[in-house]
């Protein structure tokens, strides 16, 4: 995942079948509209930005859709009727998620419904999965539109519901919080919905990673006071460097690699020193910077205020 896109939020309702159309083709969404004789309300509710988007949909009356989505898309009724089919598939919408892969024409047959979804672009499920899996030029493909168990299906909904919530409250505006919600539901599309191919070696490529992480990690957390290395730590978890940061994108909850993760441990020891030192006895913001080797204080000192919120000559003199 690289930097986020910028957010945006669109409401939208129409009673005009061609209306909704055109939003769903601007959002990449390729489908008809053809209401019953009561007629068609559309409401959707959609915030995201250039790589995920999350969206209540409320319709009343009922209406048939057919077509296809360049998004991978998710949709989880919270009440009414959607039925739908694939070409190999199909299902009721009732109770479970359904995921809608791109490109897959898909019929949709609806009636007074609610529903909450989640759209993930392809360029980022692909990422994520080679990030996780440890994977290179593997096109991700599903095997079923049904969740792998109910209890994952159950997990997708309140996963969807904790990405609502935020979205709700204005968090999800945050750049960092949304970097973060959206690497969960990327990784939860990967676990919640069974994929082609051998699920024990991407299991496997998982657990090596995560153990990576947590040794390389703790290398850093107890050794960052010392002369060491991004390399030093990849040699601790007995695998190369940029398999080492890989295996931080995969596992570190801001997405940190190994080299912002020492320089954020020195940063933090920088600041124990700190609280502690006594200026009388000739402690100084200098030597202190220095000895966690931060060689410029003009960027130690701009370092430390981002992180503190004063400037370093603050703390030592409190």
């Amino acid at each position: 995942m690289g930097p986020v896109g910028e957010a945006f939020r669109l409401e939208f309702t129409a009673a005009d079948p061609e209306a909704v159309r055109l939003l769903f083709d601007t959002i990449g969404a390729r489908f008809s509209f053809q209401p019953s004789e009561r007629g068609l309300s559309y409401r959707e509710d959609r915030a995201g930005d250039e790589d995920v988007a999350l969206a209540r949909v409320e319709v009343i009356g009922s209406y048939s859709s057919w077509g296809d989505t360049q998004m991978f898309s998710v949709i989880d009724r919270t009440s009414g009727r959607c039925d739908w089919s694939t070409r190999t598939e199909s299902g009721t919408g009732i109770g479970a998620p359904v995921l809608i892969t791109p490109r897959s024409p898909t019929l949709f047959v609806v009636d007074s419904l609610q529903t909450s979804n989640v759209y993930l672009t392809e360029a980022l499920v692909q990422d994520i999965a080679e990030t996780v899996y440890g994977t290179e030029n593997t096109p991700v493909t599903f095997a079923s539109s049904h969740p792998a168990t109910p209890r994952l299906g159950r997990y997708w909904s309140s996963l969807t519901r904790l990405a609502q919530e935020s979205v709700d409250s204005g968090a999800f505006e945050a750049p960092l919080v949304r970097a973060g919600l959206t690497r969960h539901l990327g990784v939860a599309l990967l676990e919640c919905f069974p994929l082609t191919g051998d699920q024990e070696l991407r299991t496997l490529s998982m657990a090596a990673q995560t153990r990576r992480y947590r040794i390389a990690k703790q290398f850093i957390d107890d050794h960052a006071h010392e002369p060491i290395t991004v390399d030093d730590a990849a040699r601790a978890a007995n695998t190369p460097t940029p398999a080492l940061a890989q295996a931080f994108r995969a596992n570190h909850p801001h997405l940190l690699s190994p080299t912002e993760y020492l320089y954020r441990a020195r940063l933090a020891g920088a600041h124990a020193e700190l609280l502690n030192a006594d200026p009388t006895a000739g402690h100084t913001v200098a030597g202190i910077a220095t000895r966690w080797g931060f060689a410029d204080p003009g960027r130690f000192a701009g370092a430390y205020r981002a992180a503190y919120g004063v400037p370093p000559s603050t703390t030592l003199y409190r």
